[in-house]
């Protein structure tokens, strides 16, 4: 879904969010830009159509700007209250590796620096969910996005 349809913008508006808040020079810039809803913990990630196209393909809507990843921030952020509520894909909250493992079973892909678990990531109704960690293996955020596309 794209910053211009209607519904995106009505439910984030609903739920204290402006996707007029998006920085077209921080999408050129960066590459992305984030629409946070401070109040529940939740950060929407933006993208530009043509990277968005070129990564993750066609996407529904015909803005400029495509919604490509919903962050939930368990333990809070910067600028971010916790995020309170069932975690996506799972009945409760998740907090910890260890609950993300109990509640999404063995995971697709880990990521290790040094013997030191970065994130764990599993492939949910077409979605790709991520779970990155801080040191003591709590989660410091929940990220569920457009899988990318297979290398050519």
């Amino acid at each position: 879904m794209t910053n211009t349809d209607e519904s995106l913008i009505s439910a984030i508006a609903e739920i204290g969010g402006k996707v007029e808040t998006l920085s077209p020079k921080n999408i050129r810039e960066l590459g992305t830009d984030y629409v946070n809803i401070t109040n529940r913990g939740i950060s929407l990630a933006f993208q530009a159509r043509a990277r968005f196209e070129m990564s993750r393909g066609t996407p529904r809507g015909a803005g400029p700007y495509v919604l490509s990843g919903i962050f939930y921030y368990p333990h809070g952020g910067e600028d971010l209250d916790p995020y309170v509520g069932c975690a996506p894909f799972s009945a409760s909250p998740v907090s910890t590796r260890d609950e993300a493992l109990l509640h999404y079973g063995t995971p697709d892909r880990t990521e290790e620096d040094e013997e030191e678990i970065d994130w764990d990531q599993w492939s949910k109704e077409a979605r790709q969910l991520r779970t990155s960690y801080r040191s003591d293996l709590t989660i410091s955020t929940i990220s569920v996005s457009i899988p990318l596309l297979p290398s050519r």
